[in-house]
């Protein structure tokens, strides 16, 4: 039971992400200006195993306007390109790492 808690939060969370943005990425192909600030963000990934590892990339790949680009082992990141970053993509690398992957270490 303490472990369902956690699955159904990120399932929730994540179904959440998924409805945004398709509603986002679909508004902006609809309507006549582009909304994208698009960057390529880093984010600490230290500590995550393999399989939390993949489950990010999986879940970060699948959420559209974000595609996880690489992996680097030496400083321990995950290379994102994200559409809308933002002007301030610090902001954007915050909110992944405190949702995504704080959800992910939760569950796996």
């Amino acid at each position: 039971m303490k472990r369902l808690i956690p699955i159904l939060d990120l399932a929730l969370f994540y179904l959440k992400e998924v409805l945004f943005s398709n509603l986002k990425v679909a508004a902006d192909i609809l309507t006549p200006q582009h909304l994208m600030e698009p960057a390529m963000l880093r984010i600490d990934a230290s500590g995550l195993s393999n399989r939390q590892l993949c489950a990010a990339n999986n879940l970060i790949t699948m959420t559209p306007g974000t595609l996880c680009a690489d992996y680097d082992p030496e400083t321990q990141e995950l290379i994102i390109h994200a559409m809308y970053a933002g002007s301030n993509p610090s902001e954007q690398e915050d909110l992944i790492y405190n949702t995504y992957l704080k959800k992910i270490r939760h569950v796996f």
